[in-house]
């Protein structure tokens, strides 16, 4: 019997494992190719995401419970002090709360309280064995396949209003110029008052709609500080990349409703900086010799490597060969960057411009020790807010905690630690794949109802058969093979931004807008063939038919 959201119906795909003798068992739905209700169930199987919870973490989920007295016992009680959080509108699990309260001499007191996971999930337990072999929550357009089982996850882990939650606290004094006076870590138990979005927090900010009661003069002051923090950060080397989320929203038969480019507000900066701060501390904590399991206090760090000589120089080559402001002294990378990102330009070259520097950086990834983080322009980092979607995070809990006990679990093995990094990096680099994989299929199924419309779009990227081109409208991409369309042999220059036609000497360049016609989709083969829009020619008036 399958237990699976949807039923198959004749015509789906489907994985059966059939033994010698008995019934066939049946394994996997992938569904029929027309079926978008399959999309994310194909896109699962096809990055080997584990979709089904073992019995027994089901079990040990099932047995946990709200806390009680028994639970707050010996926690720091914030429940009386205004907290609440504030996520994308979607959002089913909240891991983040924030509270701020006046410390004197204009300084502030900000809490970052992040959801306890660790209270629940102890190490070597069926829950964190699964959560450690999937690494992170993975977020396809019908919704995600979560790192712990729903009763925690959107639950008991999830900070929700109106209700008592453990947390790991992350409390900080602090001017609004960002400067850090003290930080100290604390169990606690909170019950945030309100559940915010990003937009509604935006207009807030904007003097549009007030926030209720108190908290809209409380989200005034933490952007006040979130904006010193960010001063901060970008006076000692942070980039400043701005590359639009796209986004596809689809109904409960995973038809796409829309298409969208995710506007980044300064709402979400407001979020961005305080985690970001309580990240740092927690590294800091660790450097300071926060535990006694040796060097780094047994975290695993969040690392970016600086980029490479010959990246930079392939970047500046293609810059110039656009006519786009160019680096600089490459001796300097951070701040030769964060200069061309500061250019004002209009959207399409401006996304243009942040597209180029991001394909130049390295990968971010886990690390067993502190080698810096690049992009941030940070040491000591690592990541601890987001526990309930990130292993990492919820190893980096179990730290904390100790230190706040005083009882270190004793040293970690270098060799074990190390081959958690590299697991960690591995599960959440299939995750991010699989995630732009099924926004993709989302977007074919767009454009699978747009054959034969006209379009604008501008050049993205080139291989030596042709272009890709973004629509203008929404975000959706396709393939012109340019040499089918004008009948000449074009041919890619050296710094891979420009293509010519050796014949007709036309020329294509990254960011130059084109008309197109969407002229073909195949969604099991994720391609889409866009036809350049040719103008028509004017005939002589005095030619006549043949």
């Amino acid at each position: 019997m399958w237990h699976g959201r949807h039923v198959p119906e004749d015509g789906d795909y489907c994985i059966a494992e059939v033994p010698d003798d008995g019934p066939a068992l049946l394994v996997e739905v992938l569904g029929a190719e027309d079926r978008p209700e399959w999309d994310d169930h194909a896109v699962a199987s096809q990055f080997r995401l584990r979709t089904r919870f073992p019995h027994a973490a089901d079990e040990e989920a099932a047995a946990c419970h709200a806390p009680g007295a028994h639970e707050r016992r010996g926690r720091l009680d914030l429940r009386e002090t205004l907290t609440f959080t504030i996520d994308p509108e979607d959002a089913r699990d909240h891991d983040d709360a924030l509270s701020v309260v006046p410390a004197g001499r204009g300084r502030w007191e900000v809490g970052v309280h992040i959801a306890d996971v660790s209270h629940y999930v102890r190490p070597g337990s069926a829950l964190d064995r699964e959560a450690e072999r999937r690494g992170t929550s993975v977020y396809l357009p019908g919704g995600v396949i979560p790192m712990l089982p729903e009763r925690l996850s959107g639950d008991l882990c999830s900070l929700r209003p109106g209700e008592d939650r453990l947390a790991l606290s992350v409390i900080v004094r602090l001017d609004a110029a960002g400067d850090v006076e003290d930080a100290r870590f604390a169990e606690t138990v909170i019950r945030s008052a309100h559940r915010f979005h990003y937009g509604e927090v935006q207009v807030a900010l904007d003097g549009v709609r007030r926030l209720p009661g108190a908290a809209q003069h409380a989200v005034e002051t933490l952007m006040t500080l979130a904006r010193g923090l960010r001063g901060r950060r970008r006076a000692a080397g942070a980039l400043d990349l701005d590359v639009p989320e796209v986004k596809a929203w689809v109904d409960e038969r995973g038809r796409t409703v829309r298409f969208e480019r995710r506007a980044h507000l300064e709402s979400h900066e407001l979020i961005e900086e305080f985690m970001l701060l309580a990240n740092r501390c927690v590294g800091a904590a660790a450097a300071r010799g926060g535990a006694a399991a040796g060097p780094g206090g047994g975290l695993l760090y969040r690392v970016h490597d600086p980029p490479g000589e010959r990246k930079l120089e392939d970047l500046d080559r293609m810059l110039k060969a656009l006519a786009l402001p160019r680096p600089g002294d490459l001796r300097d990378p951070a701040r030769a960057l964060q200069t061309i990102l500061a250019v004002r330009l209009d959207p399409p070259r401006r996304r243009l411009v942040h597209r180029l520097v991001l394909r130049s950086l390295a990968r971010a990834r886990y690390f067993e020790r502190d080698t810096g983080h690049f992009g941030l322009a940070a040491r000591e980092y690592c990541h601890f807010t987001s526990p309930i979607r990130r292993y990492p995070d919820l190893h980096n809990h179990r730290r904390v905690r100790e230190w706040i006990r005083g009882r270190p679990s004793g040293a970690w093995d270098p060799a074990a630690l190390e081959a958690l990094a590299t697991r960690t990096s591995a599960t959440e680099q299939n995750a991010a794949e699989a995630e732009r994989e099924a926004t993709k299929v989302k977007g074919l199924r767009v454009l699978e109802g747009r054959l034969g419309e006209r379009a604008s779009g501008i050049i993205t990227g080139f291989i030596p058969l042709g272009f890709f081109v973004e629509l203008d409208d929404e975000p959706l991409e396709g393939f012109v093979r340019v040499g089918h369309d004008l009948d000449d042999h074009f041919v890619l220059d050296p710094s891979g931004v420009r293509m010519m036609g050796r014949r007709s000497r036309r020329r294509f360049s990254l960011g130059d807008p084109v008309r197109v016609i969407v002229a073909r989709v195949d969604v099991p083969a994720r391609e889409c063939d866009f036809a350049l829009e040719l103008p028509q020619r004017r005939r002589h008036p005095h030619s006549r038919r043949a």
